[in-house]
């Protein structure tokens, strides 16, 4: 099989996730350069600042910026100079609905390039639209091959067109050596780690932005409720924040949980690993989440998992019985028992399940994404290349003037 030997990667923003599976794939590239186009995010400290090994094209500075872009029909062509310069083999490109996608599929296809889409979009994450389908499908069956992250966005993808055997899993990763080390040491430290961030002596923890989707509200009745199964000293401390916070600070005030409950905010990268590695459990119950990279990076610090059904790196990443427990995410009887499950657990036990946790997730690190890259880069390289209709064409032009943001 001939190997492309340089490959294009589309993405918003070099995250920490991103850095540690860029760097992973420099190892199986010729020549790997990541274009990103707008270099910011809800938070500053979700940015990777660890980029000086890798070759970064930075086309937008900060939101404003590449919105303007967006309006003005100027995505498309800093996409196409980019490319330009750069010649690659194989294009790879984040999502279906993002105006770099859209333009960056184009170029390939005018380019006679290969093109890799990058997913991570289950059916069910949210409510399905014929017309929406319909667009979807024709952007990705103007792709050559798929880089998924598991098995359920595998059958999604599918479903929308891409081949079965040009579909390829190691989308969502995380740097799990992080993580797990990092736990290790803040475990080690753990009475001077908990003075310092002010952590109480045993807690679950949860990590999300405060939005609806992420499900707090309904996470802290449950948590009330677990609490008056029987005595348990156990917090539930939150990682994150976002608009809906004066919502959640109203909540845990009714639910009368205001000693038990620590809103801990937005934490950066580096505190991230004594979070997890002083935690009891790890608790993720999103009523819809394509993914979920916390819940990596919680099995990788060695914690038990309780996560909604719903997820996406649930019915991957947690193995009921094992390492976690699945529940439902609407169903607040459903995560208070187990919820006091995991809080009631035998140090031995709790333990275990931290262990299994860590061999589930070992084969879902930076290498299985470089891996994954790979074969996909090689299928969409080899694959016939194909000519978009003038419909076709025209609606990738549409579409990339437009900014369609969260949407699966």
């Amino acid at each position: 099989m001939m190997r492309p030997d340089s490959i294009a990667v589309l993405t918003q923003q070099v995250a920490h996730y991103h850095a540690a599976r860029y760097r992973a794939a420099q190892a199986v590239f010729g020549s790997l350069t990541v274009i990103s186009v707008m270099n910011a995010a809800d938070f500053q400290e979700f940015l990777s600042r660890d980029v000086s090994n890798l070759s970064i094209i930075r086309l937008f500075d900060g939101r404003d910026s590449y919105m303007a872009a967006v309006r003005r029909g100027h995505v498309r062509r800093a996409v196409y100079s980019a490319l330009d310069r750069l010649k690659p083999s194989v294009v790879a490109v984040a999502g279906w609905s993002f105006p770099e996608s859209l333009s960056a599929i184009a170029w390939a296809e005018m380019n006679r390039v290969g093109t890799v889409m990058m997913s991570d979009t289950q059916e069910h994450d949210s409510r399905r639209y014929l017309l929406r389908e319909a667009i979807k499908s024709r952007v990705v069956s103007a792709c050559d091959a798929a880089l998924v992250a598991g098995r359920q966005q595998r059958d999604y993808i599918v479903q929308l067109g891409m081949p079965h055997e040009r579909v390829f899993l190691g989308y969502d990763a995380v740097d799990n050596c992080y993580f797990s080390d990092g736990a290790d040491r803040a475990r080690a430290d753990a009475i001077g780690l908990r003075h310092r961030h002010g952590l109480p002596e045993r807690y679950i923890l949860a990590s999300a932005r405060f939005i609806p989707k992420k499900n707090l509200e309904k996470l802290l009745t449950a948590f009330a409720r677990a609490l008056e199964l029987g005595p348990t000293p156990h917090h539930l401390v939150i990682l994150g924040d976002g608009p809906g916070r004066a919502a959640l600070q109203a909540a845990i005030a009714s639910a009368g949980l205001g000693s038990r409950v620590v809103l801990a905010g937005f934490k950066d990268y580096e505190s991230l690993p004594a979070f997890y590695g002083l935690a009891d459990a790890f608790v993720h119950v999103s009523l819809a989440e394509q993914w979920g990279l916390v819940i990596n990076e919680a099995a990788a610090a060695g914690l038990p998992l309780v996560v909604s059904n719903v997820c996406g790196a649930g019915t991957e990443l947690v193995v009921p019985d094992s390492n976690g427990i699945l529940v439902d995410p609407n169903d607040v009887e459903n995560m208070a028992q187990a919820l006091w499950q995991v809080m009631t657990l035998p140090n031995a036990e709790r333990e275990a399940m931290g262990q299994a946790s860590r061999r589930v997730v070992a084969d879902w690190g930076p290498a299985r994404f470089a891996d994954g890259l790979r074969k996909a880069s090689e299928a969409a390289f080899e694959a016939p290349r194909r000519r978009l209709s003038t419909l076709d064409r025209s609606l990738m032009r549409i579409l990339a003037r437009h900014y369609i943001s969260d949407v699966s």
